[in-house]
């Protein structure tokens, strides 16, 4: 035991380089939590001030001595349970709680709400445990990033064996990793899209779209639609319809974007006919802004008629709702499957490196021919790393067989919100399900806040942000492995919660 205490007391650089010894706040944070009555006696008593250093930063340790002594404090005053409780916790985080806030409120720059209710630091498929040991059920996905859980050991061991190999190499250049990726995706995909361009985030991939669409049609024009949200990069925003996001930036006046109304099919043809634009970027499902909101199926498939009719492209933005998320059928991958259209281009990403930062433009060869060397570049796009995430979490993707879960599940939480509904008919407004995305409608923004926080009391992690959005439903985007025990979980603890609203 007290081997095993000393090594988390003082970190071994060769085995966890990218740890360092837990800082004294955390220390009486672990204690407070696991010996809430014994632990200010053995700072107060077995910790002098002078056992505390310094690096010259923020944090501060104890000297060697100093540790080698509270090893042998805690073994003695301490139960084997509570070592075994106090190693598992310095493992897990080696900074306090508020002394990571304090690091993220002091330096971060505020461009979004900073989220410090819980500071996760471990997971465990759909479960996220915070920085005490508390696990909650994640029905966020960072956004439908980890559609695959929050932890992933092949995945870990494949970019070790990466990193052990090459880590970097600029998007031009021709890699081994790339190839395997490459072999592994192009099953999962409509056979018309074959042209890749690698990037590392979503807006990445939306800007790159709408330059490889520009470049193919010669022409700036852009319609896109109301409530829908692209991103956070220049071009993204200046086609996101919020304009709490593109007046900051002076993009709330540009002549080369057209908001439609969801759903308007006319007004697609007349800016065509007028050609003001041939070009439409879409999200088949509004989300971040619109509260989970399908769009109709006749409207995406009269859409991509005018883009043949007018030879316009048509964009998808897949981000959120690819690799299964909107499976209506098995093997549906991408929701432009489950609407029954083939997009010109697809902006992909999110979950597809499991959680690790890689996503892509896809089209097709037609339209990629009209890209030439140095119209655009990327020093990260595609690299290594990023590949071998990408390879392994599309390979599991198609192994776990995700679509065929997202259906079932998909059914199991529809059924089970529309019982709900029947339980709290004053309180559970519009269902809006497509595979996992699951948006419901609660009397009021407040309500859906209210709702969230008290989630958390029955373990229940849902955080996806609400400050923008133009409705008031609560939404879910649980991870696609979630299982059917699982989601009868959550749909208990919304019921609980519900009753107490």
């Amino acid at each position: 035991m007290q081997t095993g205490l000393l090594n988390v007391l003082v970190n071994d650089r060769k085995l966890h380089p990218e740890r360092m010894n837990p800082t004294v706040g955390r220390l009486r944070e672990v204690l407070g939590a696991v010996a809430p009555g014994k632990a200010a006696d053995i700072f107060d008593a077995h910790i002098n001030k002078t056992a505390y250093q310094s690096n010259g930063n923020k944090f501060v340790y104890l000297t060697l001595a100093a540790s080698k002594n509270l090893s042998v404090t805690l073994t003695k005053m301490l139960s084997a349970k509570e070592v075994k409780q106090v190693i598992s916790l310095l493992q897990d985080a080696d900074v306090s709680t508020k002394e990571a806030i304090d690091m993220h409120e002091t330096y971060k720059i505020p461009v979004s709400r900073l989220e410090k209710d819980l500071v996760f630091v471990r997971a465990d498929g759909v479960w996220l445990y915070d920085t005490l040991g508390n696990k909650y059920l994640d029905m966020d996905s960072n956004y439908s990033a980890t559609n695959l859980g929050n932890e992933n050991k092949e995945i870990a061991l494949g970019l070790f064996n990466q990193a052990s190999q090459l880590i970097a190499t600029k998007e031009d250049r021709v890699h081994i990793p790339r190839a395997r990726f490459l072999n592994e995706i192009h099953s999962m995909l409509p056979k018309e899209l074959t042209q890749f361009y690698w990037q590392n985030s979503g807006g990445e991939a939306v800007d790159k779209s709408l330059k490889i669409a520009k470049a193919y049609t010669k022409q700036k024009g852009v319609i896109a639609l109301k409530y829908g949200f692209h991103g956070r990069t220049h071009g993204a925003v200046a086609v996101t319809y919020n304009p709490a996001y593109r007046t900051p930036f002076l993009l709330d006046k540009e002549d080369w974007v057209y908001f439609i109304e969801p759903n308007d099919s006319a007004a697609v043809e007349k800016l065509f006919k007028e050609g003001k634009a041939r070009i439409i970027i879409m999200e088949l499902v509004q989300s971040e802004e619109a509260g989970v909101r399908p769009l109709d199926v006749g409207f995406v498939k009269k859409v991509r008629q005018l883009c043949d009719k007018y030879n316009a492209v048509m964009i998808c933005d897949e981000v959120q709702t690819g690799f299964g998320r909107c499976a209506a059928k098995p093997s549906q991958w991408w929701a432009s499957q489950t609407y029954g259209v083939v997009p010109d281009i697809m902006s992909i990403g999110k979950s597809f490196g499991g959680g690790y930062p890689v996503t892509a433009v896809v089209t097709k060869p037609k339209i990629s021919a009209a890209m030439k060397p140095g119209y655009d570049g990327s020093t990260f796009g595609g690299n290594p790393m990023a590949m071998v995430a990408a390879y392994i979490a599309t390979r599991q993707m198609r192994e776990k067989d995700i679509t065929a879960n997202v259906v079932a599940r998909s059914k199991q939480f529809k059924d089970g919100i529309e019982n709900l509904k029947k339980q709290f008919p004053n309180l559970i407004g519009d269902i809006r399900i497509l595979g996992l995305m699951i948006g419901f409608e609660l009397s009021s923004k407040e309500a859906v806040v209210e709702l969230q926080e008290l989630l958390k009391e029955y373990n229940i992690h849902s955080s996806l942000s609400t400050d923008n959005s133009t409705d008031n439903a609560v939404r879910l985007l649980p991870p696609l492995i979630i299982s059917a025990k699982e989601v009868d979980f959550t749909l208990k603890g919304i019921g609980q919660a519900l009753k107490r609203l």
